[in-house]
């Protein structure tokens, strides 16, 4: 249960924040206040209701941290110091995803006040979710680290999704450029700064949900 609240995450995740609150695609870095606030006086109700479906999303991340943590403390017994990091990483990066989601929602508390406030708080939350990597990084590190050091003769895990949470992580370190650009690839509605790493985020979480079964069923818990 708590590895397919991996999946509920990722569902529910979508449908708030992309489907209903509307933040997919993201508006341009290089927007001007009036063209951010015409988004939240335009879209208020949904984007607050889409907000708190993101929010509550985020309760079933938690247990899928906790159950990574829990297979990872077999590859690595009688230590625990690689599950431990990545315990802390998924935490932080839980905050990651909650903060933006508080600051838009105060963007769209009141609409109506000065249009560069709007613009700042906009702005404070794009390059809290878009620009920090280094959780995201960790935590996929020592995942892979963590699968590629299993020293039993029939893995846990197959040998490529370690390497496969390498790549993962090295995807998310041209998120910190993010803060030169206003435009291009590096920018935070980029190709790089958000298409790239959200992707894979995604493609990660799957990755990660199908082989966590698979290990479960096979070690019976």
């Amino acid at each position: 249960m708590c590895t397919w609240s991996g999946l509920v995450f990722v569902i529910l995740f979508a449908l708030g924040w992309v489907v209903i609150g509307g933040f997919v695609p993201p508006p341009s870095p290089a927007a001007k206040a009036g063209q951010i606030v015409a988004f939240y006086e335009a879209n208020t109700s949904l984007v607050r209701l889409g907000l708190l479906l993101t929010q509550a999303s985020c309760i079933f991340f938690l247990p899928w941290v906790a159950v990574i943590t829990v297979q990872m403390k077999r590859l690595e017994a009688p230590g625990t110091v690689l599950a431990t990091t990545q315990l802390i990483s998924g935490a932080v990066a839980l905050l990651i995803i909650l903060l933006p989601t508080m600051i838009w929602g105060v963007a769209s508390f009141r609409p109506e006040r000065n249009p560069e406030l709007t613009l700042l708080l906009n702005d404070l939350a794009w390059l809290i979710f878009t620009m920090t990597f280094a959780p995201f990084v960790a935590q996929a590190v020592v995942i892979g680290l963590a699968i590629l050091a299993d020293p039993r003769p029939q893995p846990l895990f197959p040998s490529w999704v370690g390497y496969f949470n390498f790549w993962t992580a090295l995807s998310f370190v041209p998120a910190g450029l993010i803060i030169f650009f206003k435009t291009g690839p590096f920018a935070w509605n980029g190709v790089i700064g958000f298409w790239l790493p959200v992707s894979v985020f995604f493609v990660w979480f799957i990755v990660m949900l199908v082989f966590m079964v698979k290990a479960i069923r096979r070690e019976g818990d």
